[in-house]
C-alpha cells in the first residue's frame, strides 16, 4: 500500500485534460453550491472519484503526470513520490524551495544547472547569509540572496481533525454566508458575482475583463473577486477536498503500481525504512533481522 500528500494527490487531478474527458456526472455536495466554474467542478469531481475508487478513476482518465522543469526553482522537474511508510519524515515534513535569481536564468539552462549543483554544496551556509551572499557573489558575480519559498507539506492529517459531521457544518456555513453575502451586496455587485462568481481567475489575470459594463473598472472587479475567491470559495474547495478524504480515503492510500503507472516514484526515504536492521550477537552476525520481532 503507498500514501500520497494531499498536494501530490491533488497534482492526478491537475494532469488530467478535462477537455477530454468531458463532464463527469455528479454533484460536487449535498447541497448545491453556484459559484464554481465548469473546470473547478470537473476538479472537484475527478478528486472525488479518484479517493472514492483510485484504480477505475486511472484506468479511464489515466494521464501520466509530466512535471516540466521551468528553470525557475533550484528544486524542480523530478518526480513526485509515494510513501509506503505512513511515519515517513518527508510525507509530514515541510518542504523549502528558493527561486533562481533571474540574473541567473537569463544566462539560460547550463547557467541555470551550475547553480543549483552550487547552491545544494552550499545550502548548509544560509544560516549565515553574509557568508552565503559573499560565496554566491564570488562564484556568479551576483549580489542577491535567492528568495526562499516555504510549502507547508500538505500531509495526510485531517483539517483540525474534523470529522465528517464537523466538516458539513463548515461547507453549510461558508455555503449560508455566501448567500447572506449576496443577499446584502447592492445592486452593482450583485451584478458583478452573477457575471464572474464563476470565473474568479480572471482577478488574477494580468488580461483585461472581456465585455466589462459595469460602474467598476477591471482593477476594482479584480480586487473583489479575488476577495469573493478568498472568503468563499478558496475555505469551501479545501473542505470539499477534506470531506471527500474523510468520507472515501482517509489515509490517501493508494497500490504503487497504479502511482507508477501515473508518473510517481517510490519515496527513497520510505525505502530505507522498510531494510532490515543488522544485529550483532557474540560471535554471529544476523542480517535479516527485523525490529519487531517477538523475541
Amino acid at each position: 500500500m503507498a500514501y500520497l500528500t494531499k498536494s501530490n494527490s491533488l497534482r492526478i487531478i491537475a494532469s488530467i485534460d478535462f477537455k477530454k474527458i468531458g463532464n463527469l456526472n455528479g454533484n460536487v455536495y449535498k447541497k448545491p453550491i453556484y459559484f464554481f466554474s465548469y473546470y473547478e467542478k470537473n476538479n472537484l469531481l475527478g478528486l472525488k472519484e479518484l479517493l472514492r475508487d483510485p484504480e477505475n478513476f486511472i484506468r479511464e482518465f489515466y494521464v501520466p503526470i509530466e512535471n516540466k522543469d521551468k528553470f525557475k526553482y533550484v528544486f524542480e522537474g523530478g518526480k513526485p513520490a509515494y510513501h509506503s511508510q505512513h511515519n515517513c519524515s518527508r510525507l509530514n515534513s515541510n518542504f523549502k524551495n528558493f527561486e533562481i535569481p533571474e540574473a541567473i536564468r537569463e544566462k539560460g539552462k547550463t547557467e541555470v544547472e551550475r547553480f543549483r549543483n552550487w547552491f545544494k554544496e552550499n545550502q548548509y551556509l544560509l544560516d549565515k547569509p553574509d557568508i552565503f551572499v559573499a560565496r554566491l557573489f564570488t562564484a556568479f558575480k551576483i549580489q542577491v540572496n535567492p528568495k526562499a519559498i516555504d510549502y507547508d507539506n500538505s500531509g495526510v492529517e485531517v483539517i483540525d481533525n474534523l470529522n465528517l459531521q464537523e466538516l458539513e457544518i463548515r461547507i453549510n456555513k461558508y455555503i449560508s454566508q455566501a448567500g447572506q453575502y449576496f443577499n446584502n451586496a447592492d445592486n452593482e455587485k450583485k451584478n458583478i458575482i452573477r457575471r464572474f462568481q464563476k470565473f474568479t481567475f480572471l482577478a488574477y489575470s494580468e488580461n483585461e475583463i472581456k465585455n466589462n459594463d459595469t460602474k467598476y473598472s477591471d482593477l476594482a472587479i479584480k480586487k473583489f473577486l479575488k476577495q469573493y475567491d478568498a472568503h468563499f470559495k478558496k475555505p469551501i474547495k479545501e473542505l470539499l477536498i477534506e470531506y471527500y478524504r474523510v468520507l472515501h480515503n482517509p489515509d490517501l492510500k493508494f497500490e504503487g503500481n497504479l502511482l507508477e503507472q501515473l508518473g510517481f516514484k517510490s519515496c527513497n526515504s520510505c525505502a530505507n525504512l522498510d531494510k532490515p536492521i543488522a544485529r550483532t550477537i557474540p560471535g554471529k552476525t544476523i542480517e535479516n533481522e527485523y525490529e519487531d520481532l517477538p523475541f
